[in-house]
C-alpha cells in the first residue's frame, strides 16, 4: 500500500502534498472512427500527423484549374467540369 502511494503521478507537477495540474502539450491528432472499441488491435501511426484542408483554396483551385491543368494530374474533362459545377453550386 505505500508502495502505491509513492507512485509518480503524471497528470500533476509536483512530488507530494499538493500538486499542481500539469500541462499538457499535443504533438498530433488521430482520427480512429468507428474502429474505437477495437484500439488495441490497430496500430497507431503517429509518425504521420493528420491533415487538414483549407476547403476555401480547395475550392478556388478547382475553379482556378485549367483544363489542360486537370488532365496532367489526371482528372479527365467530364470529372473536372462537374467538380466546377459542384464548388460553383456550393459557393452561391
Amino acid at each position: 500500500m505505500l508502495d502505491y502511494m509513492r507512485l509518480p503521478e503524471h497528470k500533476f507537477k509536483g512530488g507530494e502534498g499538493c500538486l499542481q495540474r500539469a500541462d499538457v502539450i499535443v504533438d498530433g491528432v488521430v482520427y480512429i472512427g468507428k474502429e474505437a472499441n477495437n484500439i488495441d488491435e490497430q496500430a497507431v501511426d503517429v509518425k504521420r500527423p493528420q491533415m487538414f484542408v483549407n476547403k476555401d483554396d480547395y475550392k478556388k483551385w478547382i475553379l482556378n484549374v485549367s483544363l489542360k491543368e486537370g488532365e496532367e494530374i489526371g482528372i479527365n474533362r467530364g470529372t473536372l467540369w462537374r467538380m466546377k459545377n459542384k464548388m460553383r453550386i456550393i459557393s452561391n
